[in-house]
């Protein structure tokens, strides 16, 4: 009775165990809250103003289903001014969530059949969203000794007569590594050579450390027509419950995607569109942000890396810190089973992720959180 597309998908492993946390701490319990996939800091001011600002003076109907002209040529602009992406309003299609973004830009160029292609670890919505339209999921295997980038070679031999895009996250989520503009041409490269499309998730860019640059994709020379790039304003401007993103890329594909909006969602919030155009002329909000999570980084990783059950990778962007949690002898599974039960500590194994003996750790908490839990992660280590 039920599209076997929809039964077969999983639950989000990600959104449930956030809930369980949610739950256990309205219930009163000290949990230390490692796996929020938000940033713990609330939605600035300014931001707040201009979204009330518009509800006072009724811009509260439908908008048009591609976004508000103001939002779109703020976006552009923005695009070209920090991306380097030559872009018009035209090419700019807003969403509701960065997430929409992503399924509307696979719904766009996938057809039942097409393969797409998508690094390991990766974010738990992509293969979900792949099998629900009708495109077949090919992870690629990469490695912990490579620091869980894409080896070119293993690319090549993962592509197919039937590959037509390739999955980008970069800074990653899990893992909270990034691209270098060497690597990201290496694979600019194979893009061109096998004539396939690119999905660009750079929803974290804003959250990237110790001095590197972010790269986007679609600015590296020809590969403007061949990417998406799907970013938003949840994690750089704390308007997770906001939802809204936007698709960037080629005319010809913005312009027909845009009629799926037509006939789903219709347009994002009006008042929230109007608030993301006063987010985007701030110019201090996302630094100052990335600096507070830059310190929270080195604190988790100078609580963990001391510890000899528990190898934490150094994150490079996102508030992330991915965890090899082989040497317990427990799957990710057990350890983040136990840990909750035993310190009321919560994260999120990687099982979900595409990846066995991991977890993935979220610094989106205060410093006097991350030091708690470092301290319950620690005795627990010494119980096994």
């Amino acid at each position: 009775m039920v599209n076997n597309r929809v039964k077969s998908l999983n639950k989000s492993a990600t959104l449930k165990i956030t809930a369980l946390t949610k739950s256990l701490i309205r219930e009163g319990k000290d949990v230390v809250n490692f796996a929020a996939g938000e940033p713990d800091f609330d939605t600035p001011d300014f931001i707040k103003a201009e979204a009330i600002k518009a509800i006072e003076q009724g811009f509260t109907k439908y908008t048009p289903s591609a976004g508000i002209p103001a939002l779109k040529e703020a976006i552009a602009s923005k695009l070209l001014r920090e991306n380097n992406i030559k872009t018009e309003s035209s090419n700019v299609l807003v969403t509701t969530g960065a997430k929409y973004a992503l399924y509307v830009a696979l719904l766009s160029l996938v057809e039942p059949g097409d393969e797409v292609i998508v690094p390991m670890p990766y974010w738990v919505s992509y293969p979900e969203m792949i099998t629900l339209i009708g495109g077949e999921f090919r992870p690629l295997l990469t490695k912990k000794e490579k620091d869980f980038k894409i080896d070119i070679n293993v690319l090549k031999k993962q592509i197919t007569a039937k590959t037509k895009v390739i999955v980008l996250n970069y800074p990653s989520n899990p893992t909270g590594v990034t691209y270098t503009r060497q690597e990201l041409s290496e694979i600019a490269k194979i893009v061109e050579q096998f004539n396939l499309y690119v999905i660009s998730d750079e929803i974290y860019e804003k959250l990237i450390y110790d001095g590197r640059k972010h790269i986007s994709f679609a600015s590296l020379s020809g590969m403007d027509k061949r990417t998406l790039t799907v970013n938003g304003f949840s994690k750089a401007y704390s308007m997770t419950g906001w939802r809204l993103g936007y698709l960037a890329g080629p005319n010809e594909i913005i312009s027909q995607a845009s009629k799926i909006i037509d006939h789903t969602t219709s347009c994002a919030v009006s008042f929230s569109q109007q608030a993301a155009v006063a987010a985007l002329e701030n110019k201090t909000w996302a630094e100052d942000l990335c600096l507070k999570f830059q310190e929270r980084r080195d604190l988790l990783w100078q609580g963990l890396s001391t510890l000899d059950k528990i190898k934490p990778i150094k994150s490079q962007g996102t508030f992330y810190m991915f965890c090899d949690v082989t040497p317990t002898g427990l799957s990710a599974l057990e350890f983040a089973d136990q840990l909750l039960k035993q310190q009321m500590v919560s994260c999120i194994p990687a099982e979900s992720f595409g990846i066995e003996g991991y977890i993935r750790l979220s610094f989106a908490t205060g410093n006097g959180q991350i030091k708690k839990g470092v301290a319950r992660i620690t005795d627990f280590l010494n119980g096994i």
